[in-house]
């Protein structure tokens, strides 16, 4: 290793993929030309029955510092992302991040990250930001989540709602650690919304909602996309109306469950208190009833409260 690559941070970037031949190759070499940082990348794929495959291994044989592995049964998303996170050393990298398949980064996305982290001091800490959503040509782009900003401390909203993308995430060694100490027994919520969830209680969020170092495609084929937070489309009715309708299995309350079960031990008093009451609600109208209208359960937008009041007063959060 060379003394100028000695003294850049390294990076281990995660990416999860699964059926993406089409962007894939471009998101890899997006990440490989980050600036200021030694990057690692490891793919692990889903069981992908397109060329994803060839497109991934070919990238490994030819550089040094792309690892690829293909998961010997499927795993979902979260299950994937978070195994690599666990299996990794975390004691070889100075930084972890999330990549999905078919974004684009800038060339600073990484090396701004790590500016925000070392600003913030020593412990654990995750960094996210905005994202600019573009078509599948990286033509337009729209930011998505400017409005939680002033939202971004609220672990009532972060219980009821995912919003923090994982693919603008970046996390020290310390807080790898951290998430690597209690490893849930199933995955209710999906991996950036679990992690976002630790941060939160643990105080070691680094939130840039002011920029976007990223392209996220919206083309369709996205297995985690725009989400339509503001609008009434009919694609939002149906979400909104099979939220509300179908069966529930109780997903948010798993999770926060899950989160007592490992963290409570560090975890403020009144957080301790909001997630148990949280959880609990399930079992009492009475206690779903005041959650309704308790201003730390504030959603950002007019149909994220419908969904939210909905959910708790037919029990199916």
């Amino acid at each position: 290793m060379t003394n100028e690559m000695a003294q850049k941070p390294s990076v281990l970037v995660m990416m999860a993929t699964y059926n993406g031949e089409k962007y894939v190759a471009e998101q890899i070499n997006s990440i490989l030309a980050q600036e200021g940082v030694n990057v690692t990348l490891l793919i692990s794929d889903d069981g992908s029955s397109d060329s994803t495959p060839s497109i991934c291994s070919r990238f490994a044989q030819d550089m040094f510092n792309v690892q690829f592995r293909v998961n010997e049964k499927n795993k979902g998303l979260a299950r994937n992302f978070m195994d690599m996170l666990y299996g990794a050393d975390t004691m070889s990298f100075d930084f972890f991040a999330f990549s999905d398949q078919d974004d684009y980064w800038m060339p600073n996305k990484l090396g701004k990250a790590i500016e925000a982290i070392s600003s913030a001091g020593e412990g654990p800490r995750l960094y996210y930001s905005d994202v600019c959503n573009v078509d599948e040509h990286l033509n337009g782009g729209s930011r998505e989540y400017g409005a939680f900003a002033s939202h971004a401390n609220s672990l009532g909203l972060l219980l009821t709602v995912n919003w923090a993308s994982g693919c603008t995430m970046v996390f020290n060694s310390a807080f790898a650690s951290v998430l690597q100490r209690y490893v849930p027994r199933d995955w209710p919520r999906i991996h950036d919304g679990w992690v976002h969830l630790v941060a939160r209680v643990l105080n070691a969020q680094v939130p840039d909602l002011e920029h976007a170092y990223i392209k996220r495609r919206i083309s369709g084929h996205n297995q985690v996309g725009e989400r339509g937070l503001n609008s009434l489309s009919g694609k939002r009715i149906k979400i909104i109306a099979s939220a509300l309708l179908t069966p529930s299995e109780h997903g948010l309350t798993e999770a926060a469950s899950l989160l007592l079960d490992g963290y409570a031990d560090s975890m403020s008093s009144e957080d301790k208190e909001l997630v148990s009451r949280f959880v609990d609600g399930r079992h009492s109208i009475v206690k779903r009833l005041s959650m309704m209208f308790d201003p730390a359960f504030a959603q950002p937008f007019p149909l994220e409260n419908i969904m939210f009041k909905g959910k708790m007063l037919l029990n199916v959060y």
